[in-house]
């Protein structure tokens, strides 16, 4: 059997299908290999969301493909979402790419591997969600695990593609998302971060009850410490889901992305949302559970966006004081509505709208940290930094894996997976230094 080795881009979502990917090529006999150097089959998980997503698979692809040049009898494979979305076209612009899967293929390519004879394109399922548990190499921090409670989108913002590529919504049944947990808190993880393209949608059409009767179910699995809800639709995050952040192991923490403020805005996005009721949730959160920490995603330079708009949102952003936020420029994608939409905003605005909303945002994220210096917060610890010579880090509950801040930690000599309550001595921008307390 081959050596192989892989690398996952994109979304969360994509990094489970990864992990599943990894665990069927192990118990087919296959053996991951520390570098491409080393491997006879080397394998990327592309992501398609935006051109800037696709041309980082291409360039992977592509520098991949110089170690396969090297190495007579190696064997290149694309899977995911840029595969789903390009399949034959793919084979015809890379001829050195010898596999492609599409995002519903993941549990298929030991299979494909072993035949020889097999089509070089298969791309015929669209979402992979599997109705009993599925063995997973976990390939990243042991302290925490993506949990992909649905896929796909049912959606119809004018802006994305994922419903063009991974169809419409469907849920994961609850009872292998239960097996699947306990197999992860067996192995030692503490937090599940559950992911769907819209974590709202889960059990539709009985989502109001899907949701919190899976949570209820999470929440009884020996050795899970945190449970992470990411990506909830503003306009169906149910009062009850709201009531339970912050309480049993649900985190104070919640991710909405919300896109933007002004309704004009809103409606050429199709987002089905309006400045008055995004403002009304965001005011019930507060309200009711002041302690949850929200994050949230904005674009800026959709078609039609002005400077008053931009303005308003400038005052949003501001006035709603997020504890974490992601600004995107906004990127046409062909076959999507607002590809065809009039009054593009130019290039460099875009990136300038951009870069005044991260400012604002980082100047009021250093404010907040710093109220935090001489307080204890429960730490998770994830590992050691690679960006700062191996200096051991973890999150606070307020702090999601990837796209938060972290929390670096002086003279802590434990390991991933420890819960430790920290004292916080500095503060930067997005990220905290604290001292474990003995």
């Amino acid at each position: 059997m081959s050596s192989f080795y892989f690398v996952s881009l994109g979304c969360p979502k994509n990094r489970v299908d990864t992990e599943a990917a990894v665990a069927a090529l192990i118990n087919a006999g296959h053996r991951p290999a520390d570098s491409p150097e080393q491997a006879d089959l080397l394998v990327v998980n592309t992501c398609s969301f935006v051109v800037d997503a696709r041309e980082e698979s291409v360039d992977t692809l592509l520098e991949l493909a110089q170690f396969k040049a090297q190495r007579p009898g190696v064997r290149l494979v694309a899977m995911g979402c840029l595969g789903q979305q390009s399949g034959d076209d793919l084979l015809k612009a890379m001829p050195e790419v010898d596999l492609v899967l599409g995002t519903g293929e993941v549990g298929n390519l030991p299979t494909l591997l072993a035949s020889p004879g097999a089509e070089r394109s298969h791309t015929s399922g669209s979402t992979f969600l599997p109705a009993q548990r599925t063995e997973r190499v976990l390939t990243q921090s042991p302290a925490f695990a993506y949990l992909k409670i649905g896929d796909g989108c049912s959606r119809k913002c004018s802006f994305c593609t994922i419903p063009s590529i991974k169809g419409p919504f469907k849920s994961r049944p609850a009872d292998a998302l239960v097996e699947e947990a306990r197999t992860l808190a067996a192995a030692g993880v503490k937090e599940l971060v559950l992911v769907a393209q819209d974590v709202t949608q889960y059990g539709y059409p009985q989502a109001n009850k899907a949701l919190p009767d899976l949570l209820d179910r999470l929440e009884t699995v020996d050795g899970i410490q945190w449970i992470r809800l990411m990506y909830l639709y503003p306009e169906t995050l149910a009062e009850p889901i709201v009531h339970r952040l912050g309480r049993g192991k649900i985190v104070p923490y919640v991710d909405i992305p919300i896109q933007h403020i002004d309704d004009g805005v809103l409606r050429a996005m199709k987002r089905g949302t309006t400045e008055r009721g995004v403002r009304a949730l965001i005011e019930k959160i507060r309200v009711t559970r002041p302690e949850v920490a929200i994050r949230t995603t904005l674009i800026v330079g959709f078609p039609g966006e002005t400077q008053e708009a931009f303005d308003k949102l400038k005052s949003f952003v501001q006035e709603s004081d997020f504890e974490h936020l992601g600004v995107f420029t906004y990127s046409a994608e062909p076959g999507t509505p607002a590809a065809a939409l009039e009054s593009p905003v130019p290039r460099p605005i875009r990136a300038q709208r951009q870069a005044t909303l991260m400012e604002m945002q980082g100047a009021a994220s250093k404010a907040r940290n710093e109220t935090l210096v001489g307080s204890v917060q429960q730490v998770l610890v994830e590992g050691h930094s690679e960006e700062n010579i191996g200096v051991p880090y973890g999150r606070t509950r307020h702090q999601a894996p990837e796209v938060d801040g972290v929390v670096y930690l002086d003279d802590f000599e434990g390991h991933p997976g420890d819960l430790v309550d920290v004292t916080i001595t500095g503060s930067s921008e997005y990220d905290l230094v604290g001292t474990p307390e003995e």
